[in-house]
């Protein structure tokens, strides 16, 4: 019988969508330095140029049967770089995005 090593899932991976005429970059991730990194890019890249900053969110939690639910997935939007930070599989939650989350500016 031969075992045949299993090779883990990558912990971030970056995809490249065209969509009507647009294209979009999506990093799906569960590493926290990875979501610093993204933080940063769109910082200087778009936010902190803009007297405007506006950001899309959205969180999947998980069962609501169950009794402690908690968030499993948080996305991430800002023009055509987008975020999917799988939280509850996550080695740990970055200070820089809670502070990025509580940034009365955006």
């Amino acid at each position: 019988m031969v075992h045949l090593a299993r090779i883990p899932a990558p912990s971030s991976r970056i995809y490249h969508l065209m969509a009507e005429g647009m294209s979009f970059k999506i990093t799906v991730t569960l590493r926290a330095s990875r979501v610093e990194k993204w933080i940063r890019a769109i910082k200087r890249a778009f936010l902190n140029a803009t007297p405007i900053k506006c950001v899309g969110l959205d969180c999947e939690f998980t069962n609501p049967r169950e009794a402690n639910q908690r968030a499993t997935v948080l996305q991430l939007s800002v023009a055509t770089e987008n975020l999917v930070f799988q939280i509850c599989r996550a080695d740990e939650v970055p200070q820089l995005l809670k502070d990025f989350l509580q940034d009365n500016s955006i």
